[in-house]
């Protein structure tokens, strides 16, 4: 373990110098700094060599690919150039294989390249949406404005895409407008032929008009071959100056990485939609040929639309920058307009440019159209993953809540890193997540930068607040929220006296119960998930107590299917959590016994993640053990019963309110039902012996009037846990908190 902390603590080192060592480079390739070879460079060159030497004699796996290459390349690769390399420059081939894109009946998105002579590296381009946009429906349209080489008859053999050819060049801001005068889908990507998508980078872009009705325009990260960041939206100072924000530095940074409302994107690759764009009669012509029109259209976007401009991190895109205009405005180039249109852009717009901020620091203008808002961080053990256990999925629920608060969203998860789909849905949401593999950072610095910034920290479960207790109560402006998810000492008390086998003893639980009152007392609010639990820390000494339960959607105008249309019995739970595993060990094997003897033929089906083999074992004809599956609803929609014969544990249990939202009746034990408040016999069937469970399960099956009444029931009373009466329940908590 000792030697896994070296190593990783020298990977981390030695990335951090080969970004030093890039970006040094490329500055001075790029003409920003004239001297490169000084005394920072040659240390930085000994820490490489260094750190590479260490490295040769490492315990544990290197975590980068080795690979073989030509000496050019392993030269780079030595001198830690190629550390963050995306991609080499396309070169000119002797003849391009023909690329063949899927056809659409209805196309979402219509992907403009305006073009003009480099063949090669709109090759290049195509080929990388073919690659990489599998996921979204779309149709490429070219324009080709004129090219002189190879463009027009290589085009010929891209089969499945509309080619505009101008038979004069009329520029790009020209031909962007008329190829989307014809477009008939939603969306519109404009995309430069320079560039080369990544992996699902529309379908990241897309998502962000699905989760935000306000969406105006959404650009994308854009990266240079060599790695360093090219743009993370851009910036416009008070006095109308603009600046690609994060130009040449990490792309992995955390500021970086969250969708954020921002002046403008590049128009290499943005995404608007269709009847916005009509809307605003395209692509100013003042500024015809180029340069300024993505500013400009953005600018109307927020301005004149009244939406919102996202810059999407998770869309990333390489740009091949400056390969037709040039990188510098000289006479007689393209980029020369680029003064020209700076001008027209300051007087067209120089009444809005101080709105949000009258700094002309372009750091004052990252976050100025959310400055006004409170600040929450979440501290949870991982990544919510709201489609595998009902703890997630409350968490997931709240920071819904806390945007309709118009809260801005920082999440930590304590273990583990950006784990898919959680990680891009949270990122698209809005929410700031940050973790410590992706940073290079312990989780105490990551904390010392953001924690200035907070307001409230909303810090889950007994061991993370203990961990950063300290740092938390350093800031005197945050109100620190204890979020307890349920009694960790009540859960273990139950179920060491229900099993007195438990790898756990009477004293290790009483040292965890004092840790765990202590914090409560000690947070400026603990929130607990039942009256039952908050009753237990007032009756301790908790002064500030909150419940904040489980969240459960209503269905609104749905129609379940009947009683004759259902059949089989269901039961739902990560199996992670040892109380779900005994509980489907009694119901296989003590339970449905009873069951089977007068109703043979009746199936169930165990569904959950991470069933561990002796749950595995229990599959027949009769048993289903699925595993993992993310939309159950239709187990829930097609069985009769949901069972849940809990017998011990602890909160409010996720898994019965998940059937209440869908009419669908349960049986459950008092464990089960505790601290929701339900009505036996109205609301569910609660039994707690094998012989009760049992005949419960084939009355409730066979009684279609007991049915009916409790379904109806069901979907009455989880109304008192929809996210708009809890959402009345949090703004009564942050409210309240922020008075004391």
């Amino acid at each position: 373990m000792a030697s896994k902390k070296f190593t990783r603590k020298i990977d981390k080192m030695n990335d951090k110098v080969c970004y030093r060592l890039v970006h040094k480079y490329y500055l001075w390739k790029e003409g920003v700094t004239k001297k490169l070879v000084d005394m920072q460079l040659i240390r930085l060159l000994s820490k490489r060599f260094f750190y590479l030497f260490i490295l040769l004699f490492r315990f544990n796996k290197y975590p980068r690919k080795v690979q073989y290459m030509m000496p050019k390349d392993f030269a780079k690769r030595l001198l830690g150039l190629y550390h963050f390399h995306k991609a080499g420059i396309p070169r000119k081939l002797r003849s391009y294989p023909s690329l063949v894109f899927p056809v659409f009946e209805a196309p979402e998105v219509t992907i403009i390249i305006a073009v003009f002579n480099q063949w090669q590296f709109t090759y290049n381009c195509l080929k990388s949406i073919l690659e990489h946009t599998g996921d979204i429906p779309y149709h490429i349209v070219v324009v080709d404005d004129g090219s002189a080489d190879e463009t027009a008859s290589c085009l010929q053999h891209c089969e499945n895409i509309t080619v505009i050819r101008n038979e004069q060049n009329i520029g790009f801001l020209r031909s962007c407008n008329k190829a989307a005068g014809g477009v008939r889908s939603k969306y519109i990507c404009f995309l430069n032929n320079d560039t080369m998508v990544s992996q699902r980078w529309l379908y990241h872009m897309v998502n962000v008009f699905k989760l935000h009705d306000d969406a105006g325009v959404v650009g994308a990260k854009l990266l240079y071959p060599y790695g360093l960041l090219q743009e993370a939206g851009g910036l416009v100072n008070a006095t109308g100056e603009p600046a690609n924000y994060g130009r040449w530095t990490d792309p992995r940074e955390y500021q970086y990485n969250y969708l954020r409302e921002t002046d403008y994107c590049s128009g290499a690759c943005i995404l608007i939609q269709t009847q916005d764009f009509l809307t605003l009669k395209g692509f100013n012509e003042q500024y015809a040929p180029a340069y300024y029109e993505d500013t400009d259209l953005c600018f109307a976007a927020r301005f004149r639309l009244g939406k919102k401009v996202f810059y999407q991190p998770l869309a990333e895109v390489v740009h091949f920058e400056g390969i037709s205009s040039g990188k510098r405005a000289e006479k007689g180039n393209v980029k020369n307009y680029q003064l020209h249109n700076a001008k027209t852009f300051v007087n067209t717009w120089k009444s809005y440019f101080n709105r949000f901020s009258d700094s002309n620091l372009f750091d004052n203008q990252v976050d100025k159209f959310s400055r006004n808002r409170k600040r929450i961080l979440i501290i949870e053990g991982f990544l919510p993953s709201y489609d595998k256990d009902s703890g997630s999925r409350r968490v997931y629920e709240l920071i819904k809540i806390f945007f309709s608060l118009d809260l801005e969203v920082y999440f930590m998860p304590e273990f583990g890193g950006a784990v898919e789909p959680y990680y891009s849905e949270l990122v698209t949401r809005g929410v700031r997540v940050f973790y410590e593999q992706q940073y290079l950072k312990s989780k105490q610095e990551m904390l010392r930068e953001i924690l200035p910034v907070i307001d409230y920290a909303w810090v889950a479960r007994p061991h993370s607040n203990e961990a950063h207790a300290s740092l938390i109560k350093e800031q005197k402006n945050i109100v620190w929220i204890y979020d307890t998810v349920d009694l960790h000492f009540l859960r273990l008390e139950r179920s060491l006296a229900y099993d007195q086998s438990q790898h756990i003893t009477k004293k290790d639980i009483d040292v965890l119960k004092e840790k765990e009152l202590a914090l409560s007392r000690e947070a400026d609010v603990t929130v607990v998930v039942t009256p039952f639990e908050k009753n237990i820390l007032i009756k301790a000494g908790t002064k500030h107590v909150k419940v904040i339960p489980n969240i459960h959607p209503v269905k609104k105008g749905t129609a379940f299917p009947s009683f004759e249309e259902r059949e089989g019995l269901c039961f739902i739970g990560g199996y992670e959590h040892l109380p779900n595993v005994d509980a489907v060990l009694w119901l296989v094997k003590e339970i449905m016994p009873l069951v089977w003897t007068q109703a043979p033929g009746i199936k169930l089906a165990l569904l959950g993640s991470h069933p561990p083999p002796e749950v595995l074992a229990l599959r027949s004809d009769l048993i289903a053990v699925p595993g993992y599956i993310h939309d159950v609803s239709s187990y829930f929609n097609n069985s009769r019963l949901f069972v849940a014969p809990l017998r011990y544990g602890a909160g409010m249990k996720g898994k019965i309110g998940h059937a209440m939202e869908y009419g669908l009746p349960a049986v459950a034990t008092d464990i089960g039902v505790e601290g929701m408040g339900l009505e036996v016999n109205r609301d569910i069937a609660v039994a707690n012996t094998a012989e009760t469970f049992a005949a419960e399960i084939l009355d409730l099956y066979s009684n279609r009037e007991r049915w009916m009444n409790i379904a109806r029931h069901s979907v009455e009373t989880i109304r008192r846990y929809s996210p708009e009466v809890v959402q009345g329940l949090v703004k009564e908590l942050i409210m309240g908190v922020a008075k004391q």
